[in-house]
C-alpha cells in the first residue's frame, strides 16, 4: 500500500487561495484525492485548508469556494455548518504595550544550537498581539464537530515561551482541532498569543513556513508540499526578491533535501512568477482570491506535465489503484 503526506504552508488567505489551486489542479491531473491522505501537516493558513479537507471538502470545492463557484451539495453542506462570523480587524489593534513578547528569543532564534531562525527572533523581539483569533477556532470547530480528524492531522505552532516547534496531534498536548489551528495562526505583533495549560503559542510559521521536515523519518512513500511562501528557484533569490521569500525557500529546499534522504518522493509546488505577479501586498486580503486560485491550478498543471515529475508522480498515482 502507498502512503502520502501532505503538506499545506502557512501564507494568509492568499496562502489558502493558492492551495485551493494547487489541490485542484492536483485532482485533475492525477485522480488523488487529497482526503486520502495519510499525514496532513497544516500551518497557519495551511492548517485551515487541512481541517477543511478532513471535514470532507473536496479538492474541487476548495477551489469552488475561493474562485465564487457553486460548490457541490456535499460540499455546501459542510460550509453551512459555519456560522461565526469571521471577526478579524483589518488593520492590528494598537499595542497595549510594545515590550518584546520574550526577549529571551531574540537571542536564543540567533545564538542557540542548530540552524539560526532569524524569524523565531523577530517574534520575539514584537511586542503581544492584541486581535482576538478565538472567532476563527468557532469557525474551524464548526466545520469539524468532532474534536480531532481521525486520520493524522499535524498542525504547527511554536510555544512562545521557549522557541520550540509543538506539533498538535502529535505531541501530548490536549485540545480541540479549533484551538490547534487557532495556536498554528497566531502570527506575532498582530493576534494574541494562544494560551493553552500554562503555555503560550503562535504561529507555525516563525519555526518554518512549510514544517515539512516532520515527514522525513515516517517513511511515507510520497510526499506532497504545496508551499504558498517560497517560489520557484528563478523567484527566490536575494537580492532581487523579498528576504523572507528567500530565507523560506531555502528552508524548504534543505527540508526537502532531508525527507529525500529517507527515500520518499517529494512533489513540490511553489508560485512562479506569474502567480506571483497576481498576488498584492497583503496576503490577508481576499481581493485576489479567485485570481490566485486560478492560477495556482494553471501552474501547478503545467508543473506536472514536466519530465522531472513524472516518478513522483507514478507513485503518487500508484496510490489510487486497490
Amino acid at each position: 500500500m502507498i502512503t502520502v503526506g501532505l503538506v499545506l504552508s502557512a501564507g494568509g488567505t492568499s496562502g489558502a487561495a493558492y492551495h485551493a489551486g494547487v489541490l485542484a489542479g492536483l485532482f485533475e491531473a492525477t485522480g488523488w484525492d487529497p482526503r486520502s491522505a495519510d499525514l496532513i501537516v497544516g500551518t497557519s493558513a495551511g492548517a485551515s485548508t487541512a481541517v477543511g479537507i478532513r471535514a470532507g471538502l473536496s479538492a474541487s470545492d476548495h477551489a469552488a469556494y475561493y474562485s465564487g463557484q457553486e460548490l457541490t451539495s456535499e460540499g455546501q453542506i459542510i460550509r453551512n455548518r459555519v456560522t461565526t462570523p469571521l471577526d478579524l480587524p483589518k488593520n492590528p489593534p494598537p499595542h497595549e504595550s510594545f515590550r518584546p513578547a520574550n526577549p529571551y528569543l531574540m537571542l536564543q532564534g540567533i545564538l542557540g544550537r542548530g540552524r539560526p531562525r532569524p524569524v523565531v527572533s523577530l517574534a520575539g523581539m514584537l511586542p503581544e498581539g492584541q486581535a482576538d483569533g478565538s472567532s476563527l477556532a468557532k469557525r474551524i470547530n464548526e466545520s469539524h464537530p468532532a474534536p480531532w480528524p481521525e486520520l493524522p492531522t499535524w498542525i504547527c505552532s511554536v510555544n512562545l515561551q521557549t522557541g520550540k516547534r509543538a506539533v498538535f496531534g502529535r505531541d501530548d498536548i490536549q485540545c480541540d482541532i479549533g484551538t490547534a489551528v487557532q495556536a498554528s495562526s497566531a502570527i506575532p505583533g498582530y493576534f494574541q498569543p494562544l494560551d493553552l495549560e500554562g503555555k503560550r503559542y503562535v504561529d507555525g510559521g516563525i519555526h518554518s513556513s512549510t514544517n515539512a521536515d516532520l515527514t522525513a523519518p515516517l517513511g511515507l512513500d510520497v510526499v506532497v508540499i504545496s508551499s504558498a511562501m517560497t517560489a520557484t528557484p528563478s523567484e527566490s533569490t536575494w537580492p532581487g526578491g523579498p528576504i523572507g521569500r528567500a530565507w523560506h525557500s531555502r528552508t524548504l529546499r534543505r527540508e526537502v533535501e532531508r525527507i529525500r534522504s529517507f527515500g520518499s518522493s517529494v512533489l513540490v509546488f511553489q508560485p512562479t512568477a506569474e502567480d506571483l505577479g497576481i498576488r498584492g501586498e497583503d496576503n490577508m486580503s481576499t481581493d485576489n482570491s479567485e485570481e490566485i486560485c486560478q492560477m495556482a491550478k494553471t501552474s501547478t498543471l503545467a508543473h506536472l506535465s514536466h519530465p522531472h515529475t513524472s516518478n513522483s508522480r507514478r507513485v503518487l498515482e500508484g496510490s489510487l489503484k486497490p
